[in-house]
């Protein structure tokens, strides 16, 4: 099969359909390389190459028209399009793959990735031009898709029940760690301790600082964790601000407790299985997550997990995690307070955590992936 994939999530720094698009596009690219051709779009040229990282043109001029427009979305997206009428035609695909939530015109047989609808349930946690954005042009592409990929089976049932999609019309291909994600060696995670100056004890968040992960409550159940215990390691919120993280700033300052919060920033994803395995635990409060990617890495890193009872979190976790509800403060204070002071009760987590990651990878959602493509072909021709 001749496939065509829009990779533009590939030129942004990496999140969670960052990760997703450039492990899956690598996955496929080696367990089917030899016998399909991918052609991938970048925005405003189509390649064969897969984009190891944002080059440094395309990421400044993504910078550039965020500062200078208020609404980027209404530039980028007609320009994007313009590109794709012209070019995709004259690839010749089976498939076309729209990695990212919006399909582009196209005629023939078409799959789109929907990772969650939060910006259907809480509009009110993301920027306004992207709601208007989304409102205007999900909802009129999503019913062209030949095919439709969730990444949980929660979020197929979201869209079963909020986008009336039928069922027989949606896969799901669940995300995992990067291959070869595992527990780093004792000696590789102090080293890495002591050059990023952290505590010996640590409790861990790491994903986006946007309000949908519900930080601002983990910072009030932190500063009651401190309350009932007086020597409480310190918090890490490690991730980009990427919008709507002003109230989380105004809260931590609200709270008092700036000087037990570390803000490194960005996390590189070679240092990520560094960040997890030397925290003492790690906390997910999300309220709406597709898949919930940092809990399986957390806990194929070998690190205790605390998440959210919300969302796809109960269906990734199982039982390998401490379940919380996402908006109980003192509960998320005294579930922190127990594993803090239960050492075989965070060894037991982490071991069945790390089982519970390995039935995750690539190579299988590529496999699944794949066996969409093959179907959307098919119908393409019935």
């Amino acid at each position: 099969m001749r496939i065509l994939i829009n990779a533009f999530p590939l030129l942004a720094p990496k999140s969670g359909v960052g990760y997703y698009a450039y492990h899956l596009v690598r996955a496929l690219a080696q367990r089917y390389g030899s016998e399909d051709e991918y052609i991938y779009f970048y925005g405003r040229r189509f390649s064969r190459d897969i984009v190891p990282r944002p080059p440094v043109l395309d990421a400044a001029a993504r910078s550039l028209l965020k500062s200078l427009l208020k609404d980027p979305y209404v530039v980028t997206q007609p320009v994007k399009e313009l590109l794709f009428r012209w070019g995709a035609p004259r690839v010749h695909a089976d498939v076309y793959h729209d990695l990212n939530y919006v399909l582009m015109p196209y005629r023939g047989a078409q799959v789109v990735t929907v990772f969650d609808l939060s910006v259907k349930r809480y509009p009110e946690t993301h920027p306004a031009t992207r709601v208007r954005f989304f409102n205007r042009y999900f909802d009129m592409r999503l019913p062209r898709a030949t095919h439709i990929i969730a990444i949980s089976e929660f979020t197929k049932r979201e869209l079963i029940t909020v986008m009336g999609v039928e069922a027989e019309r949606i896969t799901v291909t669940p995300l995992a760690p990067p291959e070869g994600f595992e527990r780093p060696p004792a000696e590789a995670i102090e080293c890495f301790r002591a050059r990023r100056g952290l505590p010996r004890e640590f409790i861990l968040y790491l994903g986006n600082l946007e309000p949908r992960k519900n930080l601002c409550m983990l910072v009030r159940a932190y500063r009651r964790l401190r309350e009932m215990e007086k020597g409480a390691p310190q918090l890490v919120l490690a991730g980009e601000s990427t919008w709507l993280a002003e109230p989380l700033l105004e809260e931590i300052e609200r709270q008092g407790m700036g000087a037990h919060i570390i803000r490194p920033g960005y996390v590189a994803e070679e240092e990520l299985a560094l960040w997890y395995a030397a925290a003492t635990i790690f906390v997910y409060p999300s309220r709406y997550e597709g898949f919930g990617l940092p809990v399986i890495e957390a806990m194929a890193a070998g690190t205790p997990v605390i998440a959210a009872d919300a969302a796809s979190l109960p269906e990734v976790a199982s039982d390998c995690a401490r379940l919380v509800a996402p908006d109980d403060e003192e509960r998320w204070a005294v579930a922190m307070a127990e594993l803090l002071g239960a050492p075989a009760l965070r060894a037991e987590l982490a071991h069945r955590g790390a089982r519970r990651a390995a039935q995750y990878s690539w190579q299988r959602c590529a496999e699944q992936t794949h066996a969409v493509y093959e179907r959307a072909a098919g119908q393409r021709w019935t």
